[in-house]
C-alpha cells in the first residue's frame, strides 16, 4: 500500500519527517504496553503499518487491557498515526 509498505528505507524516510517516539523500531507483529495508574496494563499489537491517501503513516493494532484485579478487556483494532502510536506506546514486549 504504498512507499511505506515497500521497504524497511520507507520507514526509516517517513522518520526523518515524523515527531515523537522511535518510529523506526515499531513492526507489524510486535507487541507494545503501557502501564496506567492503579497497575493497569495497556497491551498493543501491531496488525499493519501503512500509510493513508495523505502519505501519512498509521498503524492498526489491537488493543487489550488488564488489571492486577483480573478485570480483563479485550478491544477491537484500532489505528493511530505512527508517530502518535509512537508515542503512546514506548516498551516493546520482548517474548
Amino acid at each position: 500500500m504504498g512507499w511505506l509498505n515497500n521497504s524497511n528505507t520507507g520507514r526509516a524516510l517517513a522518520s526523518v519527517f515524523l515527531r515523537g517516539g522511535n518510529t523506526e523500531a515499531i513492526e507489524e507483529g510486535a507487541t507494545y504496553r503501557r502501564i496506567h495508574n492503579g497497575n493497569m496494563v495497556e497491551t498493543a499489537e501491531v496488525l499493519s503499518i501503512s500509510d493513508d491517501a495523505f502519505g501519512i503513516p498509521h498503524v492498526r493494532y489491537q488493543v487489550s487491557f488488564r488489571r492486577t484485579n483480573r478485570n480483563d478487556f479485550d478491544g477491537d483494532a484500532r489505528m493511530l498515526s505512527l508517530s502518535s502510536f509512537a508515542d503512546r506506546y514506548t516498551e516493546l514486549v520482548v517474548n
